[in-house]
């Protein structure tokens, strides 16, 4: 893959390949403990790596630190990520998780935020197989902040079970989720997204939004929303709005000119792009857009 000799001839790499480490973005590394103390956007790549089945990474205070983490399977695996975020510390964090076949995959990120922290989390997933992937943000510091953004494009007839939860648990904190689902070729896409503000988090905001196309007959898109809130002083709100491609936007494309292949890609773009356009690095934005155009156009040229 393109994205793999990339990452391979980056200066800001770590790469667990092989049951070998190659640093050479000169973070220390200890044991599964990884310490960022300065620098600017880095490239965490695991090629079938399984010697830790759990990593740890520390943002140090007053850091601004972007981590590209990406995965690239040929067998099933299992794996945590513990990122503690410190105070005033602002973390941005795009994750692929690849699979050379169809493959499972269980795969937890479990963020800390100290007090005035932020954490931008981008979520792609184009996993072929099975995935289960659970995210935890835990806002334990006053002010804290975390912005979610996943995009699934579901192809392959794999499976994508996804849990998302923040936990509030100090005042004046605030979280928003926001998903964008596309389900083809029997896919199968459930998630659970949870919001929680203990009794006593006055003044915090949490809010979820979900958005889900099927474009196959037997495509699948379940979505449960949450919303645990102890506390009267705070802002809170969910939705998902889950269905077939709009009859009404296809009609007018078509009246437009466009065929029906062209029309369905454009409406589909509407799902993808405010997604991929959040992403900074242009070579892996290059490579997601191509990863979802292959999903896509095998389904719009089958029909």
């Amino acid at each position: 893959m393109e994205i793999v000799k990339y990452l391979v001839n980056n200066p800001n790499l770590i790469a667990f390949d092989n049951q070998e480490i190659i640093n050479n973005a000169k973070i220390f590394i200890k044991n599964n403990h990884l310490l960022f103390r300065s620098g600017k956007e880095f490239f965490i790549f695991l090629d079938n790596y399984d010697k830790y089945s759990e990593l740890n990474l520390d943002i140090k205070e007053n850091q601004n630190i972007k981590i590209y983490l990406i995965t690239y399977q040929s067998r099933n695996f299992k794996i945590k990520y513990n990122f503690n975020v410190s105070s005033n510390a602002k973390l941005e964090v795009f994750t692929n998780f690849l699979s050379k076949r169809k493959t499972t995959a269980s795969i937890a990120l479990d963020f800390t935020l100290g007090e005035n922290a932020y954490l931008k989390l981008l979520n792609a997933l184009t996993f072929k197989g099975r995935i289960e992937l659970s995210s935890l943000v835990n806002l334990n510091g006053k002010n804290a902040k975390t912005e979610i953004e996943l995009l699934n494009v579901g192809g392959n007839d794999s499976e994508y079970f996804v849990n998302q939860t923040v936990n509030h648990n100090e005042i004046a904190t605030l979280s928003d989720i926001n998903n964008w689902l596309i389900s083809t070729d029997n896919s199968k896409l459930k998630y659970t997204v949870t919001g929680k503000i203990v009794k006593g988090m006055e003044h915090s905001k949490c809010h979820q939004s979900n958005k889900g196309i099927m474009l196959a007959s037997d495509s699948e898109i379940m979505v449960e929303p949450k919303l645990l809130i102890d506390e009267y002083d705070v802002e809170a709100s969910h939705g998902a709005a889950i269905g077939q491609m709009d009859e009404l936007q296809l009609y007018y494309l078509l009246s437009r000119g466009l065929s029906v292949q062209e029309a369905k890609s454009l409406i589909i773009t509407g799902y993808t792009n405010p997604f991929i356009n959040m992403i900074n690095n242009q070579e892996v934005a290059k490579q997601l857009t191509s990863q979802i155009s292959r999903l896509i156009r095998r389904k719009t040229n089958n029909e």
